[in-house]
């Protein structure tokens, strides 16, 4: 897959690659979030190296995208920081961390029904550029990735599941993201679909993308994460790679229960 929408350093200085492979990336550190004295994510410190993909896993109301929300602004913290790339961005909004580099997904698609395919992914990529002609090629590429492109013109309505979580996906990419949030992009998937969205995925990675992802299919999050985070009641009670974290007592309590 070709990376689109890429500028040049003097283009757009907010998302300089400045950051080597293998250095710390995304960085929270004590982050916490109360709704009504509940701890919905309470001090959670983890560290993102550029180009790995990070699982994020933990049962129903563990606080993954609770913790998706205060990466990227939708949030604000109660206490805590997220650095990006050295930077301290807990104070920024939305769409000033968009700017910086960083995109999501949500677990239910947040597709723009009113416009057609080609214009959802057009919205992403006029971010970083007024060029419009430029703007459509790359959502173009972007829509031939997911053979989506054939359909640009229609609405959304139409679209299965898996082509609005794919959809989604690219209208993230437009933005040029250094680093890619996941929320549940398999969830609701056929293993076909599942299949197609894993090789998607795999592709995004290739092109040094880093990745975060939440997701509750096990034998998924294993196969791709190179390192995956565990929360239990907003707290974090493990981070290590796959078969370390399928060996945690701790892990398998949180899903399974107390051990006999």
């Amino acid at each position: 897959m070709e990376r689109t929408g890429s500028q040049s350093k003097s283009e757009h200085p907010g998302q300089e690659d400045i950051a080597p492979r293998d250095s710390v990336f995304l960085e929270l550190s004590g982050v916490s979030k109360s709704f009504g004295g509940i701890h919905a994510v309470k001090e959670v410190s983890l560290k993102i190296r550029k180009g790995e993909i990070v699982g994020l896993i933990g049962p129903n109301g563990a606080g993954k995208t609770t913790l998706f929300n205060l990466i990227t602004g939708f949030l604000r913290l109660d206490s805590g920081r997220v650095l990006f790339t050295g930077k301290d961005i807990s104070h920024l909004y939305p769409h000033e961390i968009s700017r910086v580099g960083i995109a999501r997904t949500f677990q239910f698609p947040k597709i723009f029904n009113n416009m057609s395919i080609i214009d959802n992914v057009l919205a992403g990529a006029l971010k970083n550029s007024k060029d419009v002609v430029h703007c459509r090629k790359t959502a173009e590429t972007l829509l031939e990735t997911v053979k989506l492109v054939r359909y640009a013109n229609d609405p959304p309505s139409a679209l299965t599941i898996a082509n609005r979580k794919q959809l989604e996906i690219c209208r993230a990419l437009a933005t040029s993201p250094q680093i890619l949030l996941l929320d549940e992009a398999i969830s609701g998937l056929t293993p076909k679909e599942t299949s197609e969205m894993t090789d998607l995925i795999m592709k995004i990675s290739a092109q040094g993308i880093t990745l975060f992802i939440i997701e509750h299919v096990m034998k998924f999050i294993m196969n791709i994460s190179q390192r995956v985070v565990v929360l239990h009641h907003g707290q974090k009670i493990a981070d290590g790679s796959p078969q370390i974290i399928s060996e945690n007592d701790d892990v398998v309590e949180a899903y399974l229960g107390k051990k006999k």
